[in-house]
């Protein structure tokens, strides 16, 4: 069984980053309210600046009718300012500017004092979330565990025992730790070699084909999605993924881990441990597994990548075979 790598990898692939958040469950809610128009205006402040053109006007018209202050303008100008009020009933910012001109300025008040004590430095995991900018549809490490409490344990096999009984009865979820240094070589060779394919032994059947993709939707977050290289050639852009495996990133640096999440969907003809199978391969690829044949398949990755009609798909599978 031979495939050219040039006819698979000329073929732009269409799950790009910003479809990986797209094909990841989403929940969106959409709520009505009923909204107070005139409570709204109400409510609106004041522009200072409009308060500071109408107040100049207002002092250049008491110089001109000779009074000293608002008060004895407004008592000049009665008449006029209620006929003004009954026209403008409808729209209040005028009733707010008449009363904001009105109020004297507030004095400028004394510069706040510092502080003696600074304020305690946010922790390496609340620092971690808001640097991340999540799309929606893509789920956080929070979305599963609290992080701030996981982050109190420092011995990474404690949290991956906390991580895996998170996932321990969903029949359906992938969960793993990831040691740092095995994650950023992984992901190193990802971002080069986003695209690659993987064979799947079917029993009775010969192997079949599996597409991926690394996408990078956050900076706390990189996704594998996988899905049948038959169902790609016949979908195209709407081709859907049958399991996707995220890597959360947020204990990367303070806990020297990566915890991974992914999930089956079953109804698309893969199993759990086949998608086992194809991750433990993904590893083999990427770097996760090192062993003696690590620069045979890093070749195999740029082979590909390229579309070099070098790569072949019979000398894949039979990698894919090896142990180590």
């Amino acid at each position: 069984m031979s495939l050219s790598a040039a006819a698979i990898a000329a073929r732009p692939l269409a799950l790009r980053r910003g479809a990986a958040a797209a094909l990841l469950p989403r929940c969106q809610r959409r709520s009505a309210q009923v909204v107070n128009i005139h409570s709204r205006f109400f409510q609106t402040r004041v522009e200072p600046r409009v308060v500071a053109k109408y107040r100049e006007k207002l002092e250049q018209k008491q110089k001109s009718a000779g009074v000293g202050s608002f008060e004895e303008l407004k008592e000049v100008y009665k008449d006029k300012i209620a006929e003004v009020r009954k026209d403008a009933a409808n729209t209040p910012e005028v009733e707010a500017v008449l009363e904001a001109v009105s109020t004297p300025a507030p004095a400028p008040s004394a510069a706040p004092k510092l502080s003696q004590t600074p304020p305690p430095a946010p922790s390496p995991i609340a620092a971690a979330a808001r640097k991340a900018s999540t799309p929606p549809g893509v789920k956080t490490l929070a979305s599963f565990v609290d992080p701030e409490k996981l982050s109190i344990h420092n011995d990474p096999a404690e949290i991956e025992m906390i991580w895996r009984a998170r996932f321990i009865n969903d029949p359906t979820s992938l969960c793993a730790s990831v040691p740092a240094e095995t994650y950023k070589r992984m992901s190193t060779l990802a971002k080069k070699h986003p695209m690659f394919l993987l064979p799947l032994p079917r029993e009775g059947q010969g192997v079949e084909l599996h597409l991926l993709q690394w996408t990078f939707p956050t900076a706390e977050s990189a996704t594998v999605i996988f899905t049948t290289l038959a169902d790609y050639k016949l979908r195209g852009e709407f081709a859907q993924p049958h399991t996707t495996l995220t890597h959360h990133l947020e204990l990367l640096d303070s806990h020297k881990v990566a915890l991974a999440q992914g999930q089956v969907v079953s109804e698309r003809g893969v199993t759990v441990k086949e998608a086992q199978l194809l991750v433990i391969a993904l590893q083999k690829f990427y770097g996760g597994i090192e062993g003696p044949q690590q620069e045979k398949r890093r070749k195999m990755l740029e082979q590909f990548s390229r579309g070099d009609e070098a790569f072949s798909v019979d000398a894949l599978i039979e990698e894919m075979e090896k142990t180590v």
